[in-house]
């Protein structure tokens, strides 16, 4: 199994330029698209269920008010085969978004919808159903670490681009709380400076909104999402954040709010619990091929990172979340038990040492329950696909070192897939002669590029 799905499934995007692929200019409304009033923010779609699945959009209004508008989802582009259909409010409260959780649908379906206010139609949006029973094949893109001046979402673009995908996996870090910065590539990011209260984590997701390739690949597929840290602050935990001081930017539990509350009204998910925005982990089924289980390591339950790693008090997704997955995969009779979370899991400790203890070598407590739940109810076909690190990584995911076999994969709970960002900064130069040694050291690692932009 490891083997084949090493060659089989491994295919990072090569997307080296930074040219953007349309003038943009540092203007505040640079990016503002005048023909799509009001919805400049263009249409999207999240969370696929083989019944239902979430449309999103945000309406624009010239003066603050209540907007009222329609929405509507068809079989077709000219809407003649209108399938299910509904008004809406929009207002200050949720920033003008919408997002319609539309039932009565399908499995396996492509669907078409837009949305009606203010005399105006917004763009038509294209999503798709999950199936149902049995699936022969999927395929996903996955993605992390848009940081907007570090350059442009060329990668949305050629995933877009694409028309064999079914949906979209974003891994986290979808914006970045910093300033722009000196030396920033695209300086019309909103606002300028890092952004702490609700309404400037607000404006930055609008910003990534208005991107036009962004906008596009919303527009074309179904989207996936889980948090890491930058939808907060760098290195954040539950209880707090590298990049956050509480003495001159206010209590953690207001800016970690503020960010929670932006994510769940800008981005297409569906909250396991209604009016829970602090919990994001649910489980996605697609047929008896492929179960997603989207966990949370960053803001729900873990402990600050460092300290000593081995630790039993500390956590990355808390007993909660763990009994949760535990049973969730233990009933799972898909052939493939897909876990999409935010940091590395596999071991990155070359000679002993912990090289980042944001990863899951900094909580090795948690991930012996985690490995120990998968060897002692054999749960077969574990994927892992991660986000966070910038680069590109592939590998088993050894139990023991010791009793680990590199050649034939023997003793690996699974394997893990690490995507690449798709703008932010990694090493400027290839190292590609790193791999054999990096390879030499910790033979469970399969492929490494520190150096590429794009997607998985």
């Amino acid at each position: 199994m490891k083997r084949f799905l090493l060659c089989y499934v491994l295919a990072f995007g090569a997307l080296f330029s930074s040219k953007a692929m349309e003038s943009i200019s540092s203007l505040e409304r640079s990016m503002v698209d005048t023909s799509l009033i009001p919805f400049y923010h263009g249409v999207a779609s999240g969370d696929p269920l083989p019944d239902k699945v979430i449309i999103w959009t945000r309406v624009t209004p010239d003066v603050d008010g209540a907007v009222n508008g329609t929405w509507r989802v068809a079989l077709d582009t000219n809407f003649t085969s209108i399938v299910q259909s509904g008004t809406f409010t929009a207002d200050s409260s949720r920033d003008y978004c919408v997002k319609i959780d539309v039932s009565g649908l399908q499995p396996n379906t492509w669907y078409f919808y837009n949305f009606t206010a203010l005399g105006r139609n917004s763009q038509t949006g294209r999503t798709k159903t999950a199936p149902v029973g049995g699936v022969d094949q999927l395929r996903f893109a996955f993605t992390s670490c848009s940081h907007y001046p570090n350059g442009y979402f060329n990668a949305y673009s050629r995933i877009r681009d694409r028309n064999d995908i079914d949906a979209i996996l974003h891994l986290g870090d979808y914006i970045y709380e910093y300033g722009t910065g000196a030396g920033a590539v695209r300086t019309d990011q909103k606002p300028s400076y890092e952004i702490i209260r609700l309404a400037d984590y607000r404006q930055r997701y609008s910003t990534h909104r208005l991107d036009p390739d962004c906008r596009r690949m919303h527009q074309q597929y179904p989207f996936i999402s889980i948090w890491d840290d930058h939808e907060t602050a760098n290195n954040s935990y539950k209880d707090g954040a590298e990049n956050h001081t509480p003495a001159t930017e206010g209590p953690w539990s207001a800016r970690k709010s503020a960010g929670e509350e932006a994510n769940d009204e800008w981005i297409p998910r569906r909250l396991p619990e209604p009016g829970n925005i602090n919990k994001i982990w649910r489980k996605i089924s697609y047929g008896n091929l492929a179960d997603l289980f989207l966990l949370d390591t960053r803001l729900y339950a873990r402990t600050q990172q460092g300290g000593n790693v081995n630790d039993t008090s500390k956590h990355i997704i808390g007993n909660e979340q763990l009994q949760w997955l535990k049973t969730e995969m233990m009933n799972s009779t898909a052939k493939w038990k897909i876990i999409a979370q935010q940091v590395m899991m596999g071991n990155l400790t070359p000679f002993g040492i912990t090289v980042n203890d944001d990863q899951w070598d900094g909580y090795t407590a948690d991930r012996k329950k985690l490995y120990d739940i998968i060897l002692n109810n054999n749960i077969q076909n574990v994927v892992v696909l991660t986000g966070d690190i910038h680069t590109a990584w592939a590998m088993d995911l050894p139990y023991n070192t010791a009793t680990y076999n590199a050649t034939t994969g023997a003793g690996s709970v699974g394997v893990e897939f690490v995507c690449t960002s798709v703008t932010s900064s990694s090493s400027p130069v290839p190292l590609d002669p790193l791999y054999p040694l990096v390879s030499a050291i910790l033979p469970h690692i399969k492929y490494v590029d520190l150096y590429k932009k794009g997607y998985g």
